[in-house]
């Protein structure tokens, strides 16, 4: 790998590296061919089927005579085989969960596969920007809310000790881009590779230019839910090149600590942040709102939902934000050559399981929320967000997830401010290239005995917005009463269903194996019984806990 050192483009010296491991790589991992089968089972080792052979000649030779010996004989040969396939099915569950790096996914595979059921539930018109107003710059917003200026960011050098920590904090997995390598491979390779990767960061933090070779990524449809001939109900994830995870890694360690020494990112944003979570957000959350409540005032929230928010950050207004917040000069450059000619194609799977894909086409605006760097370049991008509605409501955000909690003693200067509330914030996205969805945007008022139902209409330019008296929040279901009632009914249905996959499977799985897969069930109603345990319908979810 001489020529990685001695040559100073970041490009140059990148396809060299790259190109003497895929030698090494290709060498050491020939390509094969082989069949692969939908619904193959890995149990049926080759004296199990040969088993399966003898079986079924026996029981021609049973159906053809009428001697009780051999019909008997048949019947034990029966027993004893069945005996044997549910020890090898035992063992098999049993080594996949010892061997497995994500013992939790592991196990809901296995109730998946043994179930049969892929599905259970255990898991604009606007576009022209006419409505923006004509004097609202973003760039000029920010230096009008911020009373200070960032300090500028200084991107400090790695060490191969940086490398190699990087490298072995990577997760195991076997999926890959389209280099076709995974970060299993990398990290079995890291002692060789950590001096020609710590010699390019090192030109790319000094350059800040990004290797091209990275920029591209494979985008794979995975089904949501709702019907399947509908692009709309698949979640697109990208494949990004292993190696890119390193680069981006140590940039993204950079800039963090960039963010939290200026204390840049707002405090509303719970998504993607160090030392917090989808519990500290639902909490603030629930309690702004009871707060307000036992205040006796009006309560409603708005819940709202961004077309495609990641895939539609604009590159240009992006990095004129990042600039603002300090993060100029090389790593201003790295972050604009980061997001620039970047490639992505779409693969999927024929009838026959055979990969095929599209062309390469240009992303031109967006950024990988798969990626490493994807999710905090997003936050930077709407950090000045809940500056705009400071004065007349609370904000949750959990990444693109936004919420606004509105309260008011008066209903008609709460009609108002909801409102205007949502004024505001349709000409924020308008204005920073990003759309609300409206007909997935809801509007909940809250209710107590004494504080009834205001009847309320929500709109903005002909554009109205629908009153729910139940919605989901973080994965917990959320009622206009807070009676929890929804949330129940719900969790129940989910707990009988995998109480029904654990009486499926308790045969033919050893009791390690099923210990596991009980707990795992069982953290669904973990994650959220602090908000409901003290209700009273929360009887048949604690029974439903023991039957098992």
């Amino acid at each position: 790998m001489g020529n990685v050192f001695t040559n100073n483009d970041v490009n140059i010296s990148f396809n060299n590296f790259l190109n003497t491991y895929l030698r090494f790589f290709y060498a050491s991992f020939p390509m094969k061919k082989f069949t692969q089968t939908r619904h193959a089972k890995a149990w049926i080792t080759p004296p199990i089927r040969k088993s399966c052979t003898i079986k079924t000649t026996l029981y021609m030779i049973s159906k053809n005579s009428s001697d009780p010996i051999i019909k008997k004989n048949y019947k034990i040969y029966c027993k004893i085989l069945s005996e044997v396939i549910t020890m090898e099915k035992k063992q098999y569950y049993n080594n996949l969960l010892i061997h497995s790096q994500n013992k939790q996914k592991t196990t809901w595979n296995i109730i998946k596969n043994l179930t049969n059921n892929h599905n259970i539930i255990l898991e604009n018109s606007m576009n022209n920007g006419k409505l923006a107003s004509e004097s609202y710059n973003p760039i000029n917003y920010l230096h009008n809310v911020y009373t200070r200026p960032f300090t500028k960011i200084k991107l400090k050098h790695t060490t191969t000790g940086e490398i190699e920590e990087i490298i072995r904090n990577l997760k195991v997995k076997n999926s890959y881009g389209y280099d076709e390598i995974s970060t299993k491979i990398i990290k079995a390779s890291a002692p060789y590779i950590r001096s020609p990767l710590s010699h390019i960061v090192n030109r790319i933090l000094s350059t800040g230019i990004f290797p091209h070779r990275l920029k591209f990524s494979e985008i794979k449809p995975v089904y949501k839910k709702g019907d399947r001939t509908n692009f709309a109900n698949y979640k697109p994830i990208s494949l990004l090149p292993s190696f890119s995870k390193i680069f981006e890694k140590l940039t993204h360690k950079r800039l963090d600590k960039h963010i939290r020494n200026n204390n840049i990112l707002a405090k509303e944003q719970y998504g993607f942040v160090v030392n917090s979570s989808t519990e500290i957000a639902t909490h603030n959350l629930l309690n702004t709102m009871l707060s307000s409540l036992n205040n006796k005032l009006y309560v409603g929230v708005l819940f709202c939902d961004l077309q495609k928010a990641f895939d539609g950050v604009n590159h240009e207004l992006l990095i004129s934000k990042m600039n603002f917040y300090g993060i100029t000069g090389i790593a201003n450059k790295l972050i604009k050559s980061y997001l620039s000619n970047r490639y992505q194609r779409l693969v999927t799977n024929d009838n026959k399981l055979n990969k095929i894909s599209s062309k390469w086409e240009e992303a031109k605006c967006g950024v990988a929320q798969c990626s490493i760097l994807g999710p905090l370049i997003f936050l930077l991008y709407i950090n000045d967000f809940p500056k705009t509605i400071s004065e007349i409501s609370s904000r949750i955000l959990f990444a693109d997830d936004t919420s606004i909690i509105i309260a008011n003693p008066n209903p008609t200067e709460f009609t108002k401010n909801t409102n205007q509330l949502l004024s505001y914030i349709s000409r924020w996205f308008i204005s920073n290239m990003l759309y609300l969805n409206y007909d997935k945007t809801y509007f909940m008022q809250f209710v107590t005995k004494k504080n009834k139902e205001i009847d309320m209409r929500v709109n903005f330019a002909n554009k109205c917005i629908s009153n729910i008296s139940n919605t989901k929040f973080l994965g917990l279901t959320i009622d206009a009463s807070m009676s929890w009632k929804v949330h129940i009914k719900e969790l129940t249905t989910k707990i009988n269903k995998a109480c029904y996959a654990i009486i499926l499977i308790k045969p033919i799985v050893s009791l390690n194996v099923l210990i596991t897969i009980y707990f795992a069930v069982f953290t669904l109603l973990y994650h959220t019984i602090s908000y409901f345990g003290a209700t009273q319908v929360t009887v048949q979810i604690f029974s439903l806990s023991k039957k098992e």
